[in-house]
């Protein structure tokens, strides 16, 4: 029996990509392959840590937060309103790596993620 990352693969025919209605913005990516890891650059300028998910399973890296608003009251007046605010998801198909050995590391707006192949 396939798994269920094997079906993504084989349906979705692409490596990286976001899904369902509730993404409220996709942040921009990096991704470097070398022979034994993939190294992983996202940038998530606003994000706090604590707010950032990275979850490794059959093949599949999801990176998933929350950018929070910076002035959510209602008595502010917006004048302008360009950047994104909200949950964001990330999904790359990173295939035969070994789960157990991945590294992030999160500094001045940027997540390195570095997870070594099987």
């Amino acid at each position: 029996m396939a798994r269920e990352g094997d079906f993504f693969r084989m349906i979705l025919g692409f490596r990286s990509y976001s899904l369902g209605s509730h993404v409220h913005w996709v942040p921009l990516m990096d991704v470097y392959e070398f022979v034994d890891k993939f190294v992983i650059l996202v940038e998530l300028p606003g994000v706090d840590k604590e707010d950032i998910d990275i979850t490794l399973k059959d093949g599949f890296l999801k990176i998933s937060g929350v950018r929070k608003e910076m002035y959510n009251e209602n008595r502010v007046r917006i004048h302008q309103m360009e950047m994104s605010y909200g949950y964001f998801e990330r999904i790359i198909d990173v295939g035969n790596v070994d789960e157990r050995n991945i590294k992030a590391d999160y500094k001045d707006g940027i997540l390195v993620i570095t997870i070594f192949k099987g």
